[in-house]
């Protein structure tokens, strides 16, 4: 019998998300940007999946979700477009973890070579980041704030409510990878009103069809 034991990565398909999808490759698969009947009706249909993300994660308005063909592309966007906004106001700094997703890494990495100063907090022997530390590392001209929810290898919770709020005091855009989160814990996150971007991805949904949240105001 074969095992498979690594769905904190990826899952099978559900029964429930293959039965629900099934109408919309052969019945309602319309362009959602056109004017015409079929379009439209794909436009209504693709307008009720973000306000069920969004009802789902809190997210106070459904335009806020953008889907994307994964999470890491989700992470590219949400750092690399908080990045530029900043060095367009002078700043260059940006704080990570060093236990972040590859996506995450990768992603600062690149812009390290582009002269950003990236600063990777360390994970103490709970497998958890210090609010402190990261407080402490914030500077003037800190452009951006990134840590993961849940830590896909060890499972450990950050504290991600006291992190996003000490964001907002400060002014900061906040991200964090919550591909391992999504549900309750996201609506307590939402709650606290964290500055910034806010990246999900439910499992068991099909590969591909990942839910970025990125807050307006």
């Amino acid at each position: 019998m074969r095992v498979y034991a690594d769905n904190a990565a990826t899952t099978k398909l559900s029964p429930a998300a293959k039965e629900a999808m099934l109408p919309y490759f052969d019945e309602i698969y319309g362009n959602p940007s056109t004017l015409y009947t079929l379009g439209q009706e794909a436009a209504e249909h693709l307008l009720a999946c973000r306000t069920e993300i969004a009802q789902l994660i809190g997210a106070a308005d459904p335009r806020e979700i953008v889907f994307t063909s994964g999470g890491s592309e989700a992470d590219n966007q949400a750092i690399i477009s908080a990045a530029r906004n900043g060095a367009r106001k002078g700043k260059k700094h940006l704080i990570s973890t060093k236990f972040e997703h590859h996506a995450v890494l990768h992603t600062l990495d690149k812009l390290r070579k582009e002269g950003f100063d990236v600063t990777l907090l360390d994970v103490h022997e709970n497998g958890v980041v210090r609010v402190e530390d990261v407080a402490a590392a914030i500077r003037e001209d800190t452009a951006l704030v990134s840590v993961m929810f849940a830590n896909n290898e060890i499972g450990t919770i950050q504290p991600i409510r006291a992190i996003g709020a000490l964001c907002r005091e400060r002014g900061i855009p906040f991200h964090t990878d919550a591909v391992q989160a999504v549900g309750d814990g996201l609506r307590r996150f939402q709650a606290q009103r964290p500055s910034g971007f806010f990246q999900p991805l439910t499992k068991s949904g099909g590969s591909g069809v990942p839910a970025e949240h990125v807050r307006m105001s």
